[in-house]
């Protein structure tokens, strides 16, 4: 299997200081046009692939999702989404 980028600590030391992985979805450039197509996911279950930080998966939590299951490859994203809490 190909390492995942992602768990290089050189590699997700840059990524972490990107302005999207501080300021979350708000640091996101595409966020605004990308909210605006979501639907209302109230009572929705979500399954979130490549959820990184976890922040769309916390905006699905927050808005009613009824369950969200957020998947991503890198040990790291997935340690770095759980303290963000």
């Amino acid at each position: 299997m190909m390492k995942n980028p992602y768990d290089d600590p050189k590699f997700f030391d840059e990524y972490s200081h990107m302005r999207r992985s501080e300021e979350g979805l708000n640091g996101a450039g595409e966020w605004p046009a990308l909210e605006g197509l979501l639907p209302d996911v109230q009572d929705m279950n979500i399954l979130d692939l490549g959820a990184g930080y976890g922040w769309h998966a916390k905006y699905f939590v927050d808005h009613g999702a009824a369950s969200v299951t957020a998947v991503d490859l890198s040990e790291k994203m997935i340690a770095t989404a759980k303290g963000k809490k």
